[in-house]
């Protein structure tokens, strides 16, 4: 079969889409945005490779335990339907506050309204005029910063640890997915925080390689979050 070099570079991505060699995240319109987690596993001679992986996954399987969604659906939302992260935070908070489905949320939000829109449509109940959150939401706040607001408040609730905690990490230039990765290393080792940090900034090591150090390996850190408090890791995601 004579293909040119770019049929035979979609014909083979079609392959890899179908196979699941690629993990794609679609946004709008026709354009699509490829983040391809080929590299799944710990590799010393690429060392930082695997850590885009093992910070999503053990976020997105955050996200799902705290939201009772299967992962996949988490990941879908991301992927297909191009939710990007800060909205998919929000949209988790205002359907925990008001009840309503995520689902739901997510399409008044596609209806090009804005987030404070989204509330006032929802017709909340006063329990959202008390939240801090949701205030900041409707006072027009950015969506990064609640994003990150909303992120830390589900950190607190999962491993159940002081909001301070939280923010010494983030002082530290931590994102959350960072913070969630060594929280749930912290919970298998009961090597402080801080400790972890420092291989990362100061030794220069990457997330995967102080992960596969504590026998922790980029697959396992999605399945310690979904087993926790279980500290053995199960088979499957």
């Amino acid at each position: 079969m004579n293909l040119r070099p770019s049929k035979t570079c979609f014909f083979l991505l079609t392959l890899l889409f179908f196979f699941g060699g690629l993990t794609c995240h679609a946004i709008a319109g026709s354009t699509i945005q490829c983040h391809c987690f080929s590299n799944r596993t710990y590799n010393p001679a690429e060392k930082f490779k695997a850590d885009d992986y093992i910070l999503a996954t053990s976020f997105n399987s955050l996200l799902a335990r705290l939201a009772g969604l299967p992962k996949k659906q988490i990941v879908m939302i991301k992927m297909n339907e191009g939710v990007v992260q800060d909205d998919l935070l929000i949209g988790l908070k205002i359907a925990k506050i008001t009840g309503q489905t995520l689902q739901n949320v997510l399409d008044l939000r596609r209806g090009n309204n804005s987030w404070a829109e989204v509330i006032t449509a929802l017709q909340p109940h006063k329990s959202v005029d008390e939240d801090k959150t949701l205030g900041a939401i409707r006072a027009g706040g950015d969506a990064e910063v609640i994003g990150a607001m909303v992120a830390d408040e589900m950190i607190v609730e999962f491993f159940k640890i002081p909001s301070e905690k939280i923010n010494k990490l983030r002082m530290s230039g931590l994102s959350e997915k960072e913070i969630t990765l060594i929280l749930i290393l912290n919970h298998v080792s009961e090597i402080q925080p801080e400790a972890l940090v420092l291989q990362y900034q100061n030794q220069q090591r990457s997330w995967s390689e102080i992960a596969h150090n504590l026998g922790v390996e980029p697959k396992a850190a999605g399945r310690l979050i979904l087993a926790y408090p279980s500290k053995s890791i199960p088979v499957n995601d």
